[in-house]
């Protein structure tokens, strides 16, 4: 038999199994469906469900297929920022803006904004308010769409609803969950008095768990074409980072986590919640880890962004390019090159500035120029975290394809000048859930294993 994890991420939805012994095998990816609504990427859910189950059977057929039956299956996704309203039917009633998507107009009065945005209300939440999240997007859709918040039963991340798609019951991450900024972090139980101001029942969250959790049996017929093993079960996944950190600390126990994706998410494990107005005004995020009683802090710097832009600007698009430039460049070089990073969710504000671009600047040390000022920011960022978590970055694991580039993992451990471990998972999202659905399901918790193979398979 074998464990399924479903990673439904910004550019693909990504399929990864593990055998009962915790062996990864090699995963499969299609690209996440995208459309445009109001001049605004979105993700329809039902498409999104659709893309996955047409990947995992094809995965069960191929891939998987010399393992027999499927056992269990967990789903990490992408923050809980994005969200779908749903019926009681559990039927999606309308697309999610991207996370990225910020709207020139916002949609929450003041007075809640403000609220929203004090130090108060972080030490409740644990996050920092943002356009992109439950609040604003739901204000905008009672605004705009009034017959659709009408209809709305539930307010669900896509990791819960593709989890009810396989099981028909409705369980909500506690890492996903506490994004919403509507729940008391410490203590789980939803914030009466926000909600009233946003026009919102504690009953449109589905019950929070942690990961690991069960969520319910897989119905026959939710899975078409794949072969189910009697009692085969879902199991609570999460959000993305969160699952990927999970078996990252399995291996080594690291407390200190670097994951790049389209962002790059740097984490710091802690076993008490302290919200401190320093942490309040550095923009970091606490939220629940995989343990029951556990949290993580966070906080994201726009590095793997910020190099899809210099390698268009730079180098046509060329990656191998811009690394091949990373490794040779001169360290020191544009000394007088200022780079500024701006906040992705401020309408009109850019991705970065550069002041001082010398005239004939050669472009790897400009990106030289920029990553060294990205690492620098991050380690100060770890420095801050640490502090808070009672902590030391003694050694950090990294994640994400980006650092299985040599020249970036060596660029950045130069930087650091701590022990770096870079996760062999060729998927460690979606892997991460294979291995948490097979550690809750078949138990005990199997150490990480090198995958199978590491090439990728893609479908248009």
């Amino acid at each position: 038999m074998w464990f399924l994890g479903i990673d439904i991420g910004t550019t693909h939805v990504k399929a990864a199994g593990v055998t009962d012994d915790g062996t990864p095998l090699e995963p499969g990816r299609v690209r996440t469906p995208t459309g445009t609504v109001d001049g605004l990427a979105c993700h329809d859910a039902e498409e999104v469900w659709r893309a996955a189950t047409a990947l995992v059977a094809r995965y069960a057929r191929t891939t998987a297929a010399p393992y027999g039956p499927l056992a269990g299956v967990a789903v990490a996704s992408f923050g809980q920022e994005e969200s779908v309203p749903v019926d009681r039917r559990g039927r999606p009633l309308h697309p999610s803006p991207a996370w990225w998507e910020t709207r020139p107009e916002r949609a929450l009065d003041t007075a809640t904004a403000e609220l929203l945005s004090s130090f108060e209300h972080y030490r409740v939440s644990g996050i920092r308010h943002r356009t992109d999240q439950t609040p604003e997007r739901t204000a905008h859709l009672r605004r705009a769409r009034p017959e659709v918040w009408r209809d709305t039963a539930r307010w669900v991340d896509f990791c819960a609803f593709a989890t009810h798609r396989m099981t028909g019951e409705w369980t909500a991450a506690t890492s996903q969950i506490t994004h919403s900024q509507c729940f008391d972090l410490a203590t789980l139980a939803p914030d009466d008095r926000l909600m009233d101001r946003l026009g919102m029942d504690p009953g449109m969250f589905a019950p929070a768990l942690p990961a690991g959790a069960d969520a319910g049996a897989i119905r026959p017929d939710a899975l078409p074409g794949v072969l189910l093993a009697p009692g085969a079960r879902a199991v609570v996944g999460g959000h993305d980072q969160v699952v990927a950190a999970r078996q990252a600390h399995a291996a080594d126990g690291a407390r200190v986590l670097d994951s790049i994706g389209t962002s790059e998410y740097l984490m710091v494990l802690a076993d008490t919640y302290r919200p401190d107005r320093g942490a309040w005004e550095l923009g970091v995020d606490w939220e629940r880890s995989w343990t029951p009683d556990g949290f993580v802090l966070g906080h994201p710097v726009p590095t793997g962004k910020v190099v899809q832009l210099l390698a268009e600007l730079c180098y046509g698009g060329d990656f191998d390019a811009l690394f091949a430039g990373l490794a040779a460049a001169r360290p020191g070089a544009l000394p007088g090159l200022s780079v500024r990073f701006h906040d992705a969710s401020a309408a009109g504000a850019g991705l970065l500035t550069l002041d001082g671009l010398p005239a004939g600047a050669r472009p790897a040390d400009v990106v030289r120029r920029c990553l060294d000022q990205l690492s620098d920011t991050a380690w100060e960022a770890v420095g801050e975290m640490c502090a808070r978590a009672g902590t030391r970055a003694g050694s950090v694991a990294l994640m994400g394809s980006l650092f299985r580039r040599p020249e970036m993992a060596g660029h950045r451990a130069g930087r650091w000048g701590v022990p770096l471990r870079v996760v062999p998972l060729a998927e460690p999202v979606a892997h991460g859930a294979a291995l948490l659905a097979r550690d809750a399901l078949a138990g005990p918790p199997a150490p990480p294993r090198p995958p199978a193979a590491r090439t990728t398979q893609e479908t248009p």
